[in-house]
């Protein structure tokens, strides 16, 4: 049965105007490179961070993934749209997973994009594509922390909504504090909420004596934590005192370091964005930040091609003792992608109208041919 398909579809080829041919060849090529190889060569591009500590810890960061909804965006495409979205997320977020062996997989806030105003029956529906496209670990602890796309509270013209912020807590189990292993806990620093632990008894031992060395200490929030400091940010800092903070919202990928008395001072760089350290893996050594009493933040980039920023991709975190190593794992731009069949979708177009006109003006200026009578 295939053989006649093959035999019949190559007859069908080998009809067709030889420029038809090389257009169908070229897009087919195109698809093989766009759909399969692209992929696979970007993920060669990937660093790996190798442990010197057994009792290192490996981070998955995802920030910003918003899984597209369909109240906002009535365009006749918005299926396909978030048909192709999701699809993208899902492989390199697969890729990724793989890659990096994680033991915690971090989200970090703006998991839908339509998360504060959804209905029910949307949110059950974002929440079920939500599984499928970052489907849970086996083994890895997996944190979310709410974004304002999920909650609401970034303007005035989007204030917090409690319905929504109480539906994230119960569909993913938000929590103020993760308590990884004896060398490493998380703090969820909400400043969309001002929520946060106010302390942890960890860091004082049985005397009261101050005991915080003994282990480091994450600070995730999906907002930056220094670039605007505000009470609650000096309270978070001198009560948990981070080792290192990680955050997202800006959708590209930059870090600061600072002095705790010079908070309102703040700027931050491009981390991995040049092509000479795009996937440089970056250490830091969390013991002398601490010694020196100097700020650490990295913003994550986001990992979605609709945010409007070309470079996309995945935070890759590890603590191996007192040091981290950083690097991002940059994927494709999507958005590139589609331009490019729709810059071979407008040629056949152009090829259809050509050869359309040409046959209709021979049509036109054919000179008619009359039948002679046979002369008996």
């Amino acid at each position: 049965m295939a053989t006649k398909w093959l035999a019949r579809t190559k007859k069908k080829f080998l009809r067709l105007h030889p420029a038809w041919r090389m257009y169908l060849i070229v897009l087919g090529l195109l698809v093989l490179y766009n759909e399969v190889l692209i992929y696979v060569l970007q993920k060669l591009k990937w660093s790996n961070i190798y442990c010197k500590e057994p009792s290192c810890v490996r981070i998955l960061l995802v920030a910003d993934p918003q899984i597209l909804g369909k109240t906002y965006d009535t365009h006749f495409y918005v299926g396909l749209a978030n048909y192709d979205s999701d699809r993208y997320l899902a492989w390199y977020y697969e890729q990724a997973v793989t890659h990096v062996q994680p033991h915690v997989i971090i989200f970090l806030g703006d998991l839908m994009d339509e998360g504060t105003d959804s209905t029910e029956m949307h949110f059950e529906e974002y929440y079920t594509r939500f599984g499928e496209t970052f489907p849970t670990h086996p083994t890895a602890k997996q944190i979310y922390i709410p974004g304002d796309n999920d909650i609401g509270g970034l303007t005035y013209n989007s204030p917090l909504n409690p319905v929504a912020k109480r539906r994230f807590r119960q569909y993913f189990s938000e929590r103020p504090a993760w308590v990884i292993n004896d060398n490493l806990t998380i703090y969820n620093i909400n400043r969309i909420t001002a929520e946060m632990t106010l302390n942890d008894p960890r860091m004082v031992d049985s005397t009261g004596q101050d005991v915080s060395d003994r282990y480091l200490r994450i600070f995730v929030s999906h907002m930056p934590v220094l670039d605007i400091p505000s009470s609650f940010t000096f309270q978070a800092i001198d009560n948990l005192k981070p080792s290192v903070i990680f955050s997202a919202h800006l959708h590209v990928s930059q870090f600061a370091r600072t002095h705790r008395s010079r908070l309102k001072t703040v700027g931050y760089e491009p981390l991995s964005q040049d092509k000479k350290t795009a996937y440089k893996v970056h250490s830091f050594d969390l013991s002398y930040h601490k010694d020196t009493q100097e700020l650490l933040e990295i913003t994550v980039p986001t990992c979605s091609y609709r945010m409007g920023v070309p470079d996309i991709g995945y935070g890759y975190a590890v603590i191996d003792g007192t040091t981290l190593k950083y690097t991002v794992l940059w994927t494709t731009r999507r958005i590139y992608q589609l331009i490019s069949y729709l810059v071979v979708l407008s040629v056949s177009v152009v090829m259809f109208l050509f050869f359309t006109g040409r046959s209709l003006l021979r049509r036109c200026f054919e000179r008619p041919q009359h039948r002679r009578l046979p002369m008996y």
